[in-house]
């Protein structure tokens, strides 16, 4: 007889209320694989942008994206996953029922050639959870053997759960801007779980931290969790603010979680010269255009980079730094795998500060 378990699937594009909580199969355990019943699971801005179907286009052929295979339907969102390990494959041999995991949200081939150059994020023969295949909105996910990581001991799977894709990308964001000592980096969208895990990194660095809301009523609750400063991203003013803050310097660096042109020129306002500009992700309501005057770029002398997911090791130095108590992910709130639609309807409020989680 089949087994069945419960799942959360998108079946068509739109808004919270196409989220379907329904009866499914569980999924097949191949040879390499192991089945994780899911005790945790967490909603980020990529699935609201997922399930409304605000989805990157692929580039015109012959020139397709690398590593950016077409966005499935029906699909079963979730780019983490937390819990146990209930059953394996013929061929897995480091993995037993009952040792406590958590996937990869960027697991990598492990063999082309920019893996093999340690660039696992720019993967070019990979599929992501949550992106290309099945999530972890559902009480049992199927993976590959290489495609979990150990949770470690006095690590819940709650915690586990809200930290690998929030801080995994951050880290390799702390390598394309590094700050340090005596350094001041913006960090845009200051109440997002993504923007706090980059506020305790570069804390972590020693830098000085000054964080951006459009949420007034936040401002005590931020100054809780690792900025030094908040400013409000309605004030034309900020960057005025931020030169003041930094003695008529500007930033060192801008992280911008919150994406699109409007923070965009806001990042370039506040960077000092030959400061960089780190662009994390646009927004879910928005076009992902941005414009830039070449002649104020050189002037400037400002570098613009981009982060794109997270290498193997920022993957286990994530979960290093949980055990060793250097990170804290921020739950703002966990709902029931059944009550999906409601959680996606939170996070689209912007009324959070931190993670909201699924409990399957």
């Amino acid at each position: 007889m089949e087994q069945t378990m419960m799942a959360v699937r998108l079946l068509e594009h739109g808004g919270p209320e196409v989220l379907q909580y329904i009866e499914v199969p569980v999924p097949e355990v191949g040879p390499d694989d192991v089945l994780m019943r899911v005790h945790a699971t967490a909603v980020n801005s990529w699935d609201l942008r997922y399930r409304a179907g605000n989805l990157p286009q692929p580039q015109p052929q012959p020139q397709p994206q690398p590593g950016r295979p077409p966005w499935p339907l029906p699909f079963q969102l979730g780019r983490d996953a937390a819990g146990e390990i209930v059953a394996t494959g013929d061929n897995v041999t480091r993995w037993r029922p009952g040792d406590r995991a958590v996937q990869l949200p960027h697991p990598p081939c492990r063999n082309c050639a920019l893996c093999l150059r340690g660039l696992e994020n720019l993967c070019v023969d990979t599929a992501y959870p949550g992106h290309q295949v099945f999530g972890g909105y559902a009480q049992y996910v199927v993976r590959r053997q290489d495609a979990v990581l150990p949770i470690p001991d006095g690590v819940d799977f709650q915690t586990a759960a809200a930290t690998m894709w929030t801080y995994t990308t951050p880290l390799n964001c702390a390598r394309q801007a590094p700050v340090g000592p005596g350094d001041t980096v913006v960090i845009t969208g200051a109440s997002g779980g993504m923007a706090i895990a980059c506020a305790q990194l570069a804390k972590l660095s020693g830098a000085t931290v000054i964080g951006t809301t459009t949420k007034p009523d936040h401002d005590e609750a931020l100054g809780k969790l690792g900025y030094d400063h908040i400013v409000h991203s309605t004030d034309p003013q900020l960057p005025a603010q931020v030169r003041e803050l930094t003695h008529g310097l500007g930033a060192d660096a801008v992280w911008d979680c919150v994406g699109g042109n409007d923070f965009f020129q806001l990042s370039l306002a506040c960077t000092r010269l030959g400061g960089t500009v780190i662009v994390l992700g646009t927004p879910t309501d928005q076009g992902s255009r941005l414009e830039l005057d070449a002649l104020a770029l050189i002037g400037q002398q400002v570098k613009i980079a981009s982060v794109r997911g997270a290498t193997l090791r920022d993957q286990q130095l994530c979960l290093e730094l949980l055990a060793a108590g250097k990170i804290t992910p921020i739950i703002d709130r966990a709902y029931p795998l059944e009550e999906a639609a409601e959680a996606h309807a939170y996070l689209e409020s912007h009324r959070q500060t931190g993670k909201v989680l699924l409990l399957p």
